[in-house]
């Protein structure tokens, strides 16, 4: 199976992972809203034995909230997210912004969605741009 690579924004943890993901789940819950400061996280699992670090273990660092099974890991140079494993060990959680390649996913999930702020569930609607918008 085909393996693709991602990195934290600075490059110094960087890893590798099969390019076939379970699950992509778009989490709307009030601790991801906050872990990511965006509307929801993007996360997709893989099995643990399809993902291999090549860089930066020792600089990661990891936040546990505190009650519930939610972690965020992240370069302790750029802050950027990476990858965790699971509580019990059998996944990894992979941040889909950390990956540099399209990813091959069976199943998207939308989750927590009773908890999106009101100002994301018209993003649909919202004008898009190729770059930053005229500001002046």
């Amino acid at each position: 199976m085909k393996k693709i690579k991602g990195s934290c924004l600075c490059g110094v943890v960087s890893f590798e992972v099969t390019n076939t993901f379970e699950k992509l789940f778009l989490c709307s819950c009030d601790q991801c809203r906050q872990i990511t400061g965006s509307a929801f996280a993007s996360n997709l699992f893989v099995g643990i034995k399809g993902f291999d670090w090549l860089n930066g273990i020792d600089d990661i660092i990891k936040y546990q909230v505190p009650g519930r099974d939610i972690s965020k890991s992240f370069c302790r140079v750029c802050g950027a997210g990476v990858p965790w494993a699971n509580g019990n060990g059998t996944k990894m959680i992979v941040p889909a912004g950390s990956l540099n390649e399209p990813v091959n996913v069976v199943e998207r999930i939308r989750i927590f969605a009773s908890e999106q702020p009101i100002w994301a569930s018209e993003l649909e609607q919202t004008p898009a741009h190729a770059e930053f918008p005229d500001l002046s």
